[in-house]
């Protein structure tokens, strides 16, 4: 048996105490004889008393006038003693109400002390009440309805994401049909789930269609509809018309139908009637309809690939979901919610994001818009050490790296070929105004920290501000840490 040094013993101890010292629960241990052995930080925080008033005095001292020391019950029976109540007033005056438990410990062969561990029950009852409102929080977002998200749950500050949730609230109040239009990942589902649950339907079925998913073959009978005996093996199914019955019925990527699809649900859509396949009886529908597409419903009409009098009927009321480029000052925000999110599906720690990665998410295009987003930062989250706090450029896998720099030499280029037809001034202003607003975007938007990195007074800031419209209050809280668990468009 290797021995261990006396440097070791002691590094040792140091180590041990150093453990109890961090764990939320109160650590005691006493001798046979009643003497204080040990005593935690969060003993004296329950107790309000400090380790030197208790460790090396006898319990009897310690806790005057009390009888039923735990040490005298494992002393006579040297077993577990398990989820003890107790309630008693420390030498501070301070009443304690904890849970415990004691558990003898031996040395060659014979108890030598007794270590108990223990919880105040205040404590026991916040952390229940925390995890019952985090428990309720997460269910009432999942609403009965088949939905999840509400328009509040969508993040934004830009006047562009602002003004898209006020046309969305106005939509939902009415009935008619809505088109959501917008390129690839930029949340239109989350908009239509929003709109359903801020619009009279919103306790009745939400039923969403990804149209680019389901085989043509398939898609006439789930959209219509069976009866029994059909075709083989056809059971009575109501179609999705029927499932999203008084509620919405939400097609996503209609531009995905083929045009013969197309001809049967503007029928269903002139006659308000469905009849299921194999059926001899028509069935009234009553539901709103939100379809969402990212291409131009209007160019494939022109070119043959869209029936024409459909887009009519689908389109009385549009909404246009604007892409990530044009809402640059929600990107710290955005960025902010998913590091929250796959800090807790990671187990990391990531506090904030390096001024050089921010960088190039400000100056990257996004043609994938916030899903894009959100995937980058989960790949570079996977590859951060759980002793990290901060997620910077070395982070990026090299292929999106690659990706982020050479797409922002490009817009670099684009940018000087579009102002090859501007004014010298119109530049100058416009290269200004980026500027100031990138800057307040790193500094969360103080703008004494802003006027240092521009080199500027702080009053010559503001007089900036005024000029170019810009309210410095849009771009603050959009540090890493204090989000909430919130979906994002």
């Amino acid at each position: 048996m290797v021995k261990k040094t006396y440097e070791e013993l002691e590094s040792e101890n140091r180590l041990l105490h150093a453990m109890f010292d961090v764990v939320s629960d109160g650590a005691y241990a006493v001798s046979v004889d009643g003497t204080v052995l040990f005593y935690n930080k969060a003993f004296e925080k329950m107790e309000g008393t400090t380790r030197s008033q208790m460790v090396g005095k006898k319990d009897f001292d310690v806790y005057p006038g009390f009888e039923n020391f735990q040490r005298h019950v494992v002393c006579k029976n040297p077993e577990p003693l398990r989820d003890q109540h107790m309630t008693y007033t420390s030498i501070s005056g301070k009443k304690v109400d904890i849970v415990y438990n004691s558990y003898p410990f031996f040395q060659d062969g014979k108890l030598s002390a007794v270590i108990s561990i223990g919880r105040d029950k205040p404590s026991i009852n916040e952390l229940v009440t925390m995890v019952l409102n985090s428990f309720n929080s997460k269910k009432s977002n999942r609403v009965t309805n088949g939905t999840i998200y509400t328009l509040e749950d969508i993040i934004g500050s830009s006047t562009v994401i602002r003004q898209t949730l006020k046309q969305a609230r106005k939509m939902a109040q009415s009935q008619s049909t809505v088109m959501l239009v917008g390129e690839t990942g930029t949340g239109k589902e989350l908009f239509a789930q929003g709109i359903h649950n801020a619009s009279p339907y919103k306790s009745r079925p939400f039923i969403a269609v990804n149209c680019a998913a389901i085989p043509e073959t398939l898609m006439e009978s789930l959209m219509m509809g069976t009866v029994k005996g059909a075709f083989s093996g056809a059971l009575d199914t109501p179609g999705f018309f029927e499932q999203a019955e008084n509620g919405t019925l939400f097609l996503d990527e209609i531009n995905s139908l083929s045009i013969s699809l197309q001809a049967k649900l503007l029928r269903l859509l002139q006659d308000k009637k469905i009849r299921r396949l194999g059926d001899n009886k028509e069935r009234k529908i009553s539901c709103r309809i939100i379809s969402a597409t990212n291409q131009d419903l209007f160019t494939l009409a022109k070119s043959g690939l869209f029936r024409e009098d459909l887009l009519y009927r689908l389109t009385p009321v549009i909404a246009d979901i604007p892409p990530l480029r044009e809402r640059l000052e929600d990107i710290p925000l955005l960025a902010r919610e998913f590091v929250d999110r796959f800090n807790d599906e990671l187990a990391l720690n990531i506090k904030i994001i390096s001024q050089d990665l921010m960088q190039l998410f400000l100056y990257y295009r996004w043609p994938g818009n916030v899903r894009e987003l959100e995937h980058i930062i989960e790949s570079a989250m996977s590859l951060a050490e759980n002793t990290e706090t901060i997620l910077s450029r070395e982070h990026l896998p090299r292929m999106l790296k690659k990706r982020l720099m050479s797409d922002q030499t490009k817009s670099g280029s684009s940018d000087s070929e579009a102002g090859a037809n501007k004014s010298l001034a119109e530049l100058l202003r416009q290269y200004e105004k980026e500027t100031i607003e990138n800057a307040l975007i790193l500094n969360n938007g103080n703008v004494s920290q802003c006027a240092i990195q521009l080199g500027i007074t702080r009053q010559n800031l503001h007089y900036h501000l005024r000029r170019h419209g810009i309210k410095a209050v849009l771009y603050k809280a959009q540090s890493v840490g204090d989000a909430t668990d919130s979906p994002v468009p």
